[in-house]
């Protein structure tokens, strides 16, 4: 089992750390294996929450060039099972909270982009370097970031390689909050315990809801009937609704 990846649960709250602050937590193909791995774990073991950081100074550098190497072949295998992870952590059923800490750059980026939102530390700074080094964005950066940024920004930030300011994104709507940098994981511990605590089959079923991107007003009211008429039998909807007129918290079970 790699090193490169720390796990560490608190309640229902998985909290994922990339563990290479020497190389700016550059993804490694043993780190994306890994990563697939504790997905697999906590699909299967009740979390409720995940929050995505990096150790030291830097969320997440991209792919390190270094460890997967010039061949073709193999840039391509590692790129297909880098991809397939983005898919399953923006498929994951329950909330996956990016916490950005520091430098993120290429596929770094692109984990953020996988993730449902991403509170940034003031510091955070975030580009896509792909045209630096004479390569082309894999995971989302040149398809996903326009449907989350402005357009023009989006180009911008891929062609130039440039990185823009935490303040900047949160401009832009990549960032949902940007705190003090020594107040970063407490605030998202935060968040992560009040997701924790609400209903995980009603944000799975909102979840879903959400990731069907644009719709007509008549489809969209269509899917949420369905998912309505799933959830009504639930004995968390139950419980929601008791604890709302007993005025106490409510205890869900996720069933």
């Amino acid at each position: 089992m790699t090193t490169e990846i720390i796990a560490e649960r608190s309640g229902d709250v998985l909290r994922i750390t990339l563990n290479r602050p020497e190389a700016l937590n550059a993804i490694t193909p043993a780190m994306v294996a890994r990563l697939g791995e504790l997905l697999d774990e906590a699909a299967e073991d009740g979390t409720r929450v995940i929050v995505l950081t990096g150790a030291g100074r830097g969320f997440c550098a991209g792919a390190d060039l270094l460890a997967v190497g010039a061949d073709p072949a193999g840039s391509t295998k590692f790129l297909g099972d880098l991809q397939a992870l983005l898919v399953r952590i923006a498929g994951f059923p329950m909330p996956v909270i990016a916490a950005v800490n520091g430098t993120a750059m290429g596929g770094g980026t692109e984990l953020i982009l996988a993730a449902d939102f991403a509170i940034a530390a003031e510091s955070a700074k975030v580009g896509d370097g792909h045209t630096n080094v004479g390569v082309i964005p894999g995971g989302g950066g040149a398809t996903i970031l326009p449907q989350r940024v402005p357009l023009a920004i989006a180009k911008y930030v891929v062609y130039t390689g440039d990185r823009l300011t935490a303040q900047q994104w949160l401009q832009y709507g990549l960032f949902a909050e940007v705190v003090p940098d020594a107040e970063l994981l407490e605030r998202v511990g935060v968040v992560a315990d009040r997701l924790a605590a609400k209903s995980p089959l009603g944000l799975r079923e909102i979840k879903g809801l959400m990731s069907h991107g644009p719709l007509d007003h008549a489809t969209g009211l269509a899917l949420e009937l369905e998912a309505n008429s799933r959830y009504a039998t639930s004995e968390d909807m139950a419980e929601g609704l008791a604890a709302f007129a007993e005025k106490r918290p409510p205890r869900f079970t996720g069933r």
